[in-house]
C-alpha cells in the first residue's frame, strides 16, 4: 500500500536547513533554503563566499544535490560556496509566479507588449493562477519593486547569513534565471557587494528595458566595475526557434552582450555562452553550472584521483577473447 506522506527536508537535501525571515523592506515573509558545502562542519577555520539564489523553491530542488559533488569533482571541480535559495512560503509560494513579478523586476520596468488584463486573466483558465493571484500578478507587473528585493538581500538577509554562518565578506554572488536573470543584471549595474553575477535566459526587453538605460549611465560616468564578474547564457532554441522566447528573452539579451561587449564597462569581466539544446524550460540548471564554472572555478582535490592511473580497458572488454 502507499501511504502518503511528506519527508524529511534531509532525507532529499542533507546539506540544506531551512528558515523563514520577515522582511520590513519588502513587507513580506520569505523562505530561505542554505546548503552548505562538503567538509563545513569540519573545516572549522574555513569561510566561504554566499551565493543568492532567487525562485529558492525551483532553484534549490534543481541544483542543491549537486553541491555535495562539485567542490571534489575531478572535471571542472568548483570552489566551496553556501548557496542561499530565496523564496516563498504559504499562499505565496502558491501564487509564486505573481509575487516574483514584485521582487524580480527592476523599478519602472515597461511590460512586454500584449500583456494585459485580458492576457493575464487567461491564466486563470488554464489553471496557473486564481484571480485573485492574476490581479496580484498584473499589480506588481505594473508596480515592480525589484530595488526592495535587493536591498533584502544586501540589508537584511546578508547580516543573518553572516551571523549564522562562516561567510568570505569579500565575495559574494547572485545567479537569477528568466525573470530573476533580469533581477541579477539590474543588481550587476548597482556595484554593490554582490560581484559574481550569473544571468540566465533574462527577461530583457529590447530597446525598452530599464537595465539599458543603467548600463548608459554606468558608462558614462566611468564607473569602476574591476573585480566584478557578469556571466550570462542563453539556450540555442531561444535563438533558433520560434517562440514568444525570441522577443522576451533574445533580443534584449543579445543586445545587452552586444553593449557588454562593444562598450565595456570599466574593469568589469563580462562573459556570455550559448548553452546547446536547452530550452527556457530546461535551461535553469545548465545556465547555473556555468556561471559556477566560469566565476567560482575550484582546485583539483586529489580525493577521487585524477584518472592518470585508471585502467583505460572498457568494463566489458575485460576477459574478453575479442581485441
Amino acid at each position: 500500500m502507499l501511504h502518503p506522506a511528506t519527508p524529511e527536508l534531509s532525507a532529499m537535501l542533507p546539506s540544506t536547513t531551512y528558515f523563514e525571515v520577515d522582511s520590513a523592506i519588502v513587507g513580506a515573509r520569505f523562505g530561505i533554503w542554505v546548503t552548505t558545502p562538503p567538509r563545513y562542519d569540519l573545516e572549522l577555520d574555513a569561510v566561504y563566499p554566499v551565493i543568492f539564489q532567487p525562485d529558492g523553491n525551483a532553484a534549490v530542488a534543481m541544483t542543491a544535490p549537486a553541491t555535495a559533488l562539485l567542490r571534489d569533482h575531478p572535471v571542472a571541480p568548483i570552489q566551496p560556496f553556501i548557496q542561499v535559495g530565496v523564496g516563498y512560503r504559504g499562499v505565496d509560494a502558491a501564487r509564486w509566479l505573481a509575487v516574483r513579478a514584485r521582487d524580480l523586476l527592476p523599478p519602472g520596468e515597461p511590460l512586454l507588449p500584449g500583456v494585459d488584463e485580458e492576457s493575464v486573466n487567461s491564466l486563470v483558465p488554464a489553471g496557473v493562477l486564481d484571480q485573485e493571484g492574476a490581479d496580484l500578478y498584473l499589480h506588481h507587473l505594473r508596480n515592480p519593486a525589484g530595488e526592495k528585493f535587493l536591498a533584502f538581500l544586501l540589508d537584511e538577509l546578508y547580516p543573518l547569513i553572516s551571523a549564522e554562518f562562516r561567510v568570505d565578506d569579500s565575495v559574494t554572488g547572485l545567479h537569477g534565471y528568466s525573470y530573476g536573470g533580469l533581477f541579477a543584471t539590474y543588481a550587476a549595474l548597482q556595484r554593490t557587494r554582490i560581484n559574481r553575477i550569473g544571468v540566465g535566459s533574462a527577461g530583457i526587453l529590447a530597446g525598452a528595458s530599464t537595465v539599458f538605460a543603467s548600463y548608459e549611465a554606468e558608462l558614462t560616468s566611468g564607473a569602476d566595475h574591476h573585480d566584478r564578474m557578469l556571466h550570462m547564457t542563453i539556450g540555442a532554441p531561444e535563438i533558433t526557434d520560434r517562440s514568444v522566447y525570441q522577443a522576451a528573452v533574445t533580443a534584449g539579451s543579445v543586445e545587452f552582450m552586444r553593449l557588454a561587449q562593444q562598450t565595456p564597462l570599466r574593469g568589469l569581466a563580462f562573459s556570455a555562452k550559448i548553452i546547446a539544446d536547452e530550452s527556457h524550460a530546461t535551461g535553469w540548471a545548465a545556465s547555473w553550472f556555468s556561471f559556477l564554472r566560469t566565476c567560482f572555478p575550484g582546485q583539483q582535490s586529489g580525493l577521487f584521483g585524477d584518472g592518470a592511473d585508471a585502467d583505460p580497458t572498457p568494463p566489458l572488454a575485460k576477459g574478453s577473447d575479442h581485441a
